[in-house]
């Protein structure tokens, strides 16, 4: 018995060894496997080593923004005086100005101090966006930055590319180049500039132009660029950008092409939309002309978007019904299709495949007035068929004529009646209106349409 007792106690050490071992093992592996979480959860981050387009949204406005600040900078330099309006002390109430009253010896204030004080300010501001190796390579100082830099006034700022590499964990390197346009003049001087950020830091510097990198979309490029020094007016900040407001930013991105370089807003259009409606530029300028208060005030009212393949396409209507769609291929960077009438794009053929007869005459119908509308005769001069044209307008010119005198500039088209004329022929009685408003008489006619394969028709209508 006192043998049984000695192995009992002999035994429950043994076991009580044998579970300090097992937790202590459960121990260490629980540890190692926190610790492998722990460096599953931060990964080493892979660099992009190669020139590609910007496609996080932010991260282009964060640059847009950097671009447009300085040439504001720089445009601020030519502020003086006489380009400042004053008023006297006593003629404002409450930051309001009540009224113009003419300005006294006594009551005007005094901003030609000021002015200079303001420019010094923003001389030492643009010398600190300046990269270090610029400033040395360019000789700059505080007070000969405008000769080295430009003398601009109010200008608009195009940017046609942007791309970027990685230079380290928090420093991206991009690659801006675009045109810097006078508003005044028209005259447009491009420029290719190289923006560094530093997410730790949240500041950037700029290399105005004349970097010695070969930049190349999708070739590799290796820069070494580990912190951006804060000084004091390099600071940037996240932008954030919602939809709606990138969504506008693409029509006025577009409308500024429109206005200030018209032949960006050719090279825009989507190719097979450009070739199919256009000849050659001469005809695009002439187009531009015709609809250029159109499309210099676009308003949208609506838009979808949908991803298509390898691009986003963006289909927005104005408040006239005018669509235009936007294929996206990266932030900002787009082809344009003006119409939906020259194309038969996919959504209108998906739509016309479903629709009755009926609303197929009306949905050809209403091609027929969108490109009366945008001045396009060409257009619709090819809807006439062979007979119609040869009996009532053997050239274009002479339907252009005919149009400009029996349509108005904005039409809009109420359906009345509605008949089939056998199997392909169809009938149906319009009312025209000024979609204006400004006349309000109305014009009626009567369209026969035939319908071909696909969305193919032909139509005419009595004179």
């Amino acid at each position: 018995m006192k043998y049984l007792k000695y192995a009992i106690f002999f035994l429950s050490i043994i076991i009580i060894i044998i579970i300090i071992i097992l937790l202590n093992i459960l121990k260490k592996d629980d540890h190692d496997g926190y610790m492998g979480a722990i460096e599953e959860s931060n990964p080493t981050i892979e660099l992009n080593r190669i020139v590609s387009d910007v496609s996080i949204k932010n991260y282009y406005y964060d640059i847009k923004g950097i671009v447009e600040k300085y040439y504001s900078y720089l445009t601020d330099l030519n502020k003086t005086e006489d380009s400042i309006i004053t008023y006297p002390v006593d003629n404002i109430e409450d930051g309001n100005i009540v009224n113009n009253v003419q300005e006294t010896e006594e009551s005007n204030i005094s901003f030609s101090e000021t002015i200079e004080e303001e420019k010094q300010i923003t001389k030492n501001a643009i010398y600190d966006l300046l990269s270090k190796e610029y400033i040395e390579k360019n000789g700059i100082t505080v007070d000969n930055i405008q000769e080295k830099l430009g003398n601009y006034k109010d200008v608009t700022v195009i940017i046609d590319n942007m791309y970027y590499v990685d230079a380290s964990e928090t420093v991206k390197v991009y690659f801006v180049y675009g045109k810097v346009i006078e508003q005044e003049t028209n005259q447009k001087n491009e420029f290719g500039m190289m923006i560094s950020t530093d997410s730790m830091n949240m500041t950037y510097e700029i290399y105005p132009s004349g970097y010695e990198y070969d930049v190349q979309k999708g070739k590799e490029l290796v820069i070494d660029i580990n912190e951006i020094e804060n000084k004091t007016y390099n600071k940037y900040r996240y932008e954030v950008v919602d939809n709606e407001t990138y969504c506008k930013d693409l029509v006025k991105d577009y409308k500024n092409k429109l206005m200030y370089d018209l032949e960006s807003a050719y090279n825009t259009l989507d190719e097979e939309y450009r070739n199919a409606k256009f000849e050659n530029y001469a005809e695009f300028e002439k187009y531009v002309q015709n609809n250029y208060n159109e499309l210099v005030t676009i308003n949208i009212k609506k838009y979808s978007k949908n991803t298509i393949e390898d691009y986003i396409q963006y289909v927005f209507e104005d408040r006239q019904g005018r669509e235009y769609i936007f294929k996206e291929k990266a932030t900002m960077k787009y082809s344009i299709i003006l119409d939906t009438y020259t194309l038969s794009i996919p959504e209108f053929v998906q739509k016309y495949e479903k629709v009755n007869t009926q609303e197929k005459v009306i949905l050809n119908l209403n091609k027929f007035m969108m490109a009366i509308n945008d001045k396009d005769y060409k257009y619709a001069y090819s809807t006439l068929a062979d007979s119609f044209k040869q009996n009532n307008f053997p050239t274009l010119e002479s339907f252009e004529t005919y149009a400009k005198q029996n349509f108005f500039d904005n039409n809009e088209f109420e359906y009345g009646k509605y008949e089939a004329e056998g199997e392909t022929y169809y009938t149906y009685s319009v009312s025209i209106k000024d979609k204006t408003g400004q006349d309000t008489n109305s014009r009626s006619k009567t369209f026969i349409i035939q319908l071909k394969e696909g969305t193919d028709f032909v139509l005419s209508f009595n004179k």
